[in-house]
């Protein structure tokens, strides 16, 4: 395991720092987000390296320690930042054979042509959930993601008059970010608390949700409160879409890896207004990220198209391939 400490000290410029912190302490939310903030830090690296005419190889291992780090937390609950920066760094050690200032430009030349297949991939996520949402007059997200995010903008021009529920998950507080983006956008924001989505969800023509991981079943995990969001969209015949990247998708269930929840503690959030003896003997323990049933889902968005949850496997098997340069 690299150590937090040992993979922030690779950093040499305030930014970058900044960013690393940010992601670390959760301050700036959303996968997406988070791998270009990383492909940043990677690019950071290298061009430090360059202009210390440092050697190849410490530039090298500098960002093999960043990036294992970023996999090693972050990726363990986001397959797509694993993903991402395998992609990045993929064959990253045939360069030790350059000299740093043509390692340099290929490492870069890789981050951004990963960088913009991704923004390209975003674009037809966001075109085909638009074409979906168009006819609706009332919508509900749940909890922050960049994809939703730019939906949302976009939506501006596409539908009138939009009513958009954004419950705040009381988890992570992903709800806000929504608000500013939807008033920008010029739709009628309801914002409620998380223990109202039933109530809620009722009155909504559909709901729209990102992703952090998806498996090849269809089934997709999110911020805790997702899972009652699907429920309550199946039980009501209410179309739930999750929005995402086929890079999100993590194909190691087809291999007997089974994800672990991670449990957070929420006693800072939960009990910011209680006395410190009354928190002591409480327990204040709740997964961050939760299963959304493939059953609950209407359809998966990627930039492939929209495909139903039930029919992903074949979609995540070709995916791999690709990932393994096959």
């Amino acid at each position: 395991m690299i150590d937090l400490n040992e993979a922030r000290d690779v950093l040499k410029d305030e930014v970058s720092i900044e960013a690393f912190d940010d992601i670390v302490t959760q301050r700036v939310l959303g996968a997406s987000k988070h791998i270009h903030m990383i492909g940043e830090m990677i690019e950071s690296i290298a061009l430090n390296g360059r202009e210390k005419q440092l050697s190849t190889d410490i530039v090298v291992d500098n960002i093999i320690t960043l990036s294992t780090f970023f996999i090693e937390t972050r990726g363990n609950e986001s397959q797509a930042v694993s993903n991402a920066i395998n992609i990045m760094i993929r064959k990253i050690d045939d360069v030790r054979n350059l000299n740093v200032t043509e390692a340099v430009e290929s490492i870069i030349q890789k981050k951004n042509s990963y960088a913009e297949k991704a923004q390209e991939d975003t674009k037809n996520v966001i075109k085909y959930s638009t074409e979906i949402a168009s006819s609706m007059k009332s919508i509900m997200v749940f909890d922050y993601s960049s994809t939703v995010n730019d939906f949302l903008k976009n939506l501006k021009n596409a539908t009138e008059d939009l009513r958009v529920f954004i419950p705040e998950s009381r988890v992570i507080d992903g709800g806000y970010p929504f608000v500013k983006t939807c008033q920008d956008a010029g739709h009628t924001v309801h914002f409620i608390p998380d223990c109202s989505i039933m109530y809620y969800l009722k009155q909504c023509d559909g709901a729209f949700i990102g992703a952090e991981t998806i498996l090849p079943d269809g089934t997709t995990y999110n911020t805790t409160g997702s899972d009652i969001v699907g429920l309550v969209c199946k039980e009501y015949r209410i179309p739930l879409y999750v929005l995402t990247p086929l890079i999100k998708i993590d194909v190691r269930s087809l291999y007997g890896y089974s994800k672990e929840l991670k449990i957070n503690n929420l006693e800072d959030r939960l009990g910011i207004n209680w006395e410190t003896s009354e928190k002591e003997k409480i327990i204040f323990q709740c997964p961050e990220l939760l299963g959304v049933d493939p059953e609950h889902i209407t359809a998966i968005i990627t930039e492939q198209g929209i495909i139903p949850a039930n029919q992903f496997l074949n979609v995540s098997i070709n995916f791999y391939n690709h990932l393994k340069g096959e």
